[in-house]
C-alpha cells in the first residue's frame, strides 16, 4: 500500500518509507513471477535450439559418419555417446515447453487463501519444470564434452 509510511504494520510497528518500498518490491515480484519464469523458458528453448543446430552442423561437417560406419564391439557405445547430448537437450525442450502447458487449479476467488494456494501451485509447477529443463541442458553438455574428447583423441586421424 503505497504511501502508508507511518501506518502500523502487521506487528503494530510503524511502516517506514524503506519498509513500504520493500513491500511494494515484493508485491511486484509476486505479480511478475509467472511472466519471468515463462520468459526464462523462452530463452532456454532458443538456446537449446541453437546448441542443437550447432551440434548437428558439426556432426555433418566432420568425418563422424564414416567413423561411425565402422563396425566393432564398441559401435553401440559410440552411437550412444554421440546421440546422448541430443537426447538430454530434447528432454530440456520437453520440460521448457511444459512451463507453458496450462494446468487446472481449483480456486475460489472469494477466498484469499485458496487463491494464494492456486497461484503458488501454478508458480511451483512452472518453476519445477524450468529447473528440470536447466538440469537437462547442463547434463547434456557432459556427454558432449566426453564425445568431443573421444573424437579428438581416438577418431580424428
Amino acid at each position: 500500500m503505497a504511501g502508508n509510511a507511518g501506518a502500523p504494520d502487521a506487528i503494530g510497528e510503524p511502516v517506514t518509507d524503506l519498509d513500504d518500498f520493500w513491500l511494494q518490491t515484493a508485491r511486484g515480484m509476486v505479480k511478475e513471477s509467472i511472466a519471468s519464469l515463462e520468459e526464462a523458458a523462452k530463452q532456454l528453448i532458443s538456446a537449446v535450439t541453437l546448441v542443437e543446430g550447432i551440434y548437428f552442423a558439426a556432426v555433418s561437417f566432420s568425418d563422424l559418419r564414416k567413423v561411425m560406419a565402422v563396425q566393432g564391439t564398441d559401435a553401440w557405445l559410440r552411437i550412444i555417446l554421440f546421440v546422448s547430448p541430443v537426447v538430454f537437450w530434447l528432454i530440456c525442450l520437453f520440460f521448457a515447453v511444459r512451463v507453458f502447458t496450462p494446468e487446472t487449479y481449483k480456486t475460489n476467488l472469494s477466498s484469499p487463501d485458496l487463491a494464494k494456494k492456486a497461484y503458488d501451485n501454478a508458480v511451483g509447477h512452472k518453476h519445477r519444470n524450468l529447473k528440470r529443463a536447466y538440469w537437462a541442458l547442463l547434463i547434456g553438455f557432459v556427454p558432449l564434452l566426453i564425445a568431443m574428447v573421444y573424437y579428438l583423441r581416438f577418431l580424428d586421424g
